[in-house]
């Protein structure tokens, strides 16, 4: 119980230490204060301007895409009962590009996220 507390905590750590890098990191240098004062709604526009505008917007929604992805993958496993389940082997990933491709060939571009959806559904109904 005691080592998997330890995993847990160092993994928050990690994931922490992974949005800070996010924000502190990118074509625009900003310093700790600056970050600092960008965050609590002060300092130079600029900063603000790149932190809430860019920077915090896309750490976000990455950190938000790899958690779902993550529970994707684990519910896949739990359901099926196999801890080698992935979108790979089930054919979960070439049925949602075939049905992209699909639209994007037919000429229905506004239609590719709706025929991925349709792809998946197919390859995971003749599992």
């Amino acid at each position: 119980m005691v080592k998997q507390l330890q995993l847990t905590g160092g993994l928050a750590l990690l994931a922490v230490a992974a949005v800070f890098v996010g924000l502190k990191v990118g074509s625009v240098a900003l310093s700790l204060e600056a970050l600092a004062d960008a965050l609590a709604g002060q300092g130079p526009a600029l900063a603000q301007e790149v932190l809430w505008q860019l920077r915090l917007p896309r750490v976000v929604a990455a950190f938000c895409c790899g958690a779902l992805l993550a529970l994707a993958g684990a519910l896949l496993q739990v359901l099926l009962r196999n801890p080698l389940a992935d979108p790979y082997v089930l054919g979960v990933s070439g049925g949602a590009a075939a049905g992209t491709l699909a639209a994007m060939v037919l000429g229905l571009a506004a239609w590719t996220l709706p025929a991925a959806l349709g792809g998946a559904a197919l390859a995971i109904a003749l599992l």
